[in-house]
């Protein structure tokens, strides 16, 4: 059977070292003069165009306008593609998940596997990480930050784009992800997901809300292969 195996990349491929929320910190500084603009926004397991639009509210920047909030989303992602890579260079503490290149490269040889990533990372902000942490070469397609406010309707884009036109079964599609919401967002398009405890969500945690598997990390291959390929 063919099978679908999409990533989240924030405490599940990689850390950034904070630099992906500090770069959308100076991005809202430079564009609307307000400092810590996210400060009460919660960023685990949402999209950016929610965090985005959250913000916005918060601080009394949105109207309700659909058009407007379009434009300004594209303004703000110009903004902070340009600010990501700088920071990804000046924060200390970014690293690669355990287990995360081995996996990807073995997934890569699989007949019938097609990885992606259904992350809440704006598209280009997503790849500029992957590339910063040399992750990038097995992966290229999937839903984005951009795709849809709900990480459940994102990850709809995502499987509908691997699938390439054809309709998996729902079953075959694996989300890999740390937070409640990536285990939501699989529950709700049919999905199994493996939960990863490298968040702040533990393996128990994740397994507690309903994922088909958790592991504390993917460092075990064939632990990982057994379930993603079962």
């Amino acid at each position: 059977m063919d099978r679908i195996i999409l990533f989240d990349v924030d405490q599940t491929l990689l850390y950034s070292g904070g630099a992906g929320s500090r770069a959308m910190a100076k991005a809202f500084l430079e564009l609307y003069g307000i400092e810590d603009g996210f400060g009460r926004v919660e960023f685990s397991g949402r999209t950016d165009s929610s965090i985005l639009q959250q913000a916005l509210r918060q601080h009394g920047l949105l109207d309700g306008d659909d058009a407007w909030f379009e434009t300004e989303r594209k303004r703000f992602q110009g903004t902070y593609y340009r600010l990501l890579e700088p920071t990804l260079e000046e924060v200390t503490g970014g690293t690669v998940m355990p287990g995360v290149p081995a996996l990807l490269a073995r997934l890569s040889e699989e007949p019938g596997v097609r990885q992606g990533l259904a992350t809440g990372n704006f598209r280009e902000a997503a790849f500029i990480k992957l590339r910063y942490f040399q992750l990038d070469g097995h992966l290229d397609e999937g839903g984005f930050g951009e795709d849809a406010l709900d990480r459940g309707e994102m990850v709809g884009v995502a499987i509908e784009r691997l699938a390439n036109g054809s309709a998996p079964d729902p079953r075959s599609v694996w989300i890999v992800g740390d937070t409640p919401l990536d285990i939501a967002a699989a529950q709700a398009n049919g999905a199994r997901s493996l939960g990863v405890g490298t968040g702040s969500s533990s393996a128990e945690e994740l397994r507690s809300i309903g994922a088909d598997v958790s592991l504390d990390d993917l460092s075990d291959l064939d632990a990982v292969l057994s379930a993603l390929l079962d």
